[in-house]
């Protein structure tokens, strides 16, 4: 996928979500984003890459220590992976646990690559950015790195010096104390970020293997994960649609049969596959619709008409009554509340103009 595919991929808001349990200044957090700040902690909507990273840098000044992102990612180590969690926990052994993780990560964080090989006697599990991650890169980095290694040191027990962390870029400003969180060497400046572990370790029994819970738990990943599956039809639905949004004067909005017929699919088969993943086509249209509105209103230059004919809309009514709907308020009360107070001004002499 290119660059603004992956930025307008929609993923799971959980993480945005556990943002808010860490910081009180929810306006700070949910800056440029299109999301209301009282409705960031429950917000009841996927969100895109772009917002999920605008979150993620908009905490930086926010942070009590450099190293915040590696203690919140060992608090939440083993709690906020959806199924992957309950698949891994229940994996008959340490290395189907690494597998099932790498293979079904991408489903919810899909901005990183996930890959595991072999490298002798040695398995490297590396995470590498799918496109530039700006000043949260070594963070988004370094959270899952810590996650494999938790995962690692509660299979395993006892000593992980023979594992090693290497990561791609120079040590951060300000350093921090990498053996404060990895009981392994961390290494810099190396060709990619990875989790290395002795090949013999992925042979480590789980003592809590469940044959079954693991089985149906691989089966709900693959119902969301895999290429031809539910989530893939939802995926390329999303990415059809947000690529729709961008084409000047094109169809923002094509339809059911337009749709499927690009996914080289019936139209019954996507109405199927989006009702095993518990939604419909018209409210997966909502919810693309949803956050580019607010994306838009953003951005001061955009009158709220030019808004409205570039989502499709074929009058200012009615796209303010979809609008209404969404945020339970009018597009310039969402600007009033989004943006300072000059730029509202503006907005309004030109939405009149």
């Amino acid at each position: 996928m290119d660059h603004d595919t992956i930025e307008n991929t929609l993923m799971p808001n959980t993480y945005v979500k556990l943002l808010t349990q860490e910081f009180d200044d929810l306006a700070q957090v949910a800056s440029g984003t299109g999301i209301a700040p009282q409705e960031l902690a429950e917000y009841p909507h996927p969100i895109t890459v772009r917002q999920h990273l605008r979150c993620i840098e908009n905490v930086i000044p926010l942070r009590r220590s450099p190293d915040w992102h590696l203690q919140w990612g060992k608090r939440m180590a083993e709690n906020f992976h959806g199924v992957v969690t309950l698949a891994w926990l229940t994996a008959p052994t340490l290395g189907a646990g690494l597998d099932a993780f790498i293979r079904y990560m991408p489903s919810r964080v899909p901005y990183l690559d996930w890959h595991g090989a072999f490298d002798g006697e040695s398995f490297r599990c590396e995470v590498n950015p799918n496109l530039d991650l700006g000043p949260v890169g070594h963070m988004l980095t370094e959270v899952p790195l810590l996650v494999m290694h938790e995962y690692v040191r509660v299979i395993r027990h006892g000593s992980a010096e023979q594992a090693r962390i290497e990561l791609s870029y120079a040590p951060p400003e300000p350093r921090y104390a990498y053996a404060d969180w990895f009981d392994c060497p961390v290494e810099f400046e190396r060709t990619s970020n990875a989790l290395i572990v002795p090949r013999a370790w992925r042979d480590v029994r789980n003592v809590d293997f469940d044959e079954s819970t693991w089985r149906s738990s691989l089966a709900r990943c693959d119902a969301i994960g895999q290429p031809g599956g539910e989530r893939d039809v939802l995926t390329q639905l999303q990415h059809l649609l947000s690529e729709a949004l961008e084409r000047p004067g094109g169809d923002a909005r094509p339809n059911l049969d337009t749709i499927a017929g690009q996914l080289h699919l019936s139209p019954r088969t996507v109405i199927r596959r989006l009702r095993m993943m518990n939604t419909t086509f018209r409210q997966v249209c909502d919810e693309v619709l949803m956050q580019r509105s607010g994306e838009l209103l953003c951005d001061p230059q955009n009158r709220v008409q030019d808004v409205a004919a570039r989502l499709g809309y074929a009058d200012n009514a009615s796209f303010r009554k979809a609008f209404k709907r969404w945020y339970r308020m009018t597009p310039a009360a969402y600007r009033q509340r989004h943006l300072p107070l000059k730029q509202t001004s503006d907005c309004l002499e030109r939405d009149r103009s």
